[in-house]
């Protein structure tokens, strides 16, 4: 009687919460199995469908396969570059092929489609061009289409102008 009660008393002392170590290995099974449940195992598929869709917008844009294909295969973010040439292509006069060599050069090629597509839009007589060479060489291409619309809009700046003088202001004041 006093060996069991020295056994349980020795028991109660070692701060283990499991009686065994089977339970315990078992517990921590269980544990991983369950968080193994809730990592998602989709991704490759995404990027796959990425690639995908870039090359058939890009397709769809009238860009010949061996372009499409390179241009998709380098692309960081394959679906932004083609909706950006679409963007593009389809709200201004710009050739898909221009619009695809800016949209490829550009670290935000969605904030340039708004740019362009933003400028054009709201200016009259906004050489197209131009307007897409300025965008792509802004470092913000939103801020900068606000810049060339406001100054544009307020001070009646023409539109060579108002693309000058916001691409040459380098450092906005704060």
């Amino acid at each position: 009687m006093i060996r069991q009660n020295t056994i349980k008393s020795n028991r109660s002392l070692t701060k283990f919460p499991f009686p065994s170590l089977w339970q315990f290995c078992f517990s921590q099974l269980v544990t991983a199995s369950l968080l193994a449940l809730t990592i998602p195992t989709t991704p490759a598929k995404a990027g796959v469908d990425q690639f995908q869709i870039c090359a058939a917008e890009l397709l769809r844009a009238q860009i010949s396969r061996e372009v499409a294909s390179r241009a998709c295969g380098e692309a960081l973010y394959p679906q932004d570059l083609s909706l950006c040439v679409l963007k593009i292509k389809e709200l201004t006069a710009i050739p898909a092929n221009n619009a695809l060599s800016s949209c490829r050069r550009v670290r935000r090629p969605l904030e340039l489609a708004s740019c362009v597509v933003d400028i054009s839009n709201r200016i009259e007589n906004a050489q197209e061009l131009s307007v897409l060479d300025r965008c792509r060489r802004s470092l913000l291409p939103l801020r900068f289409a606000e810049c060339v619309i406001g100054l544009s809009t307020e001070i009646d700046f023409s539109p060579p102008k108002a693309l000058e003088t916001c691409i040459a202001a380098e450092d906005f004041s704060r």
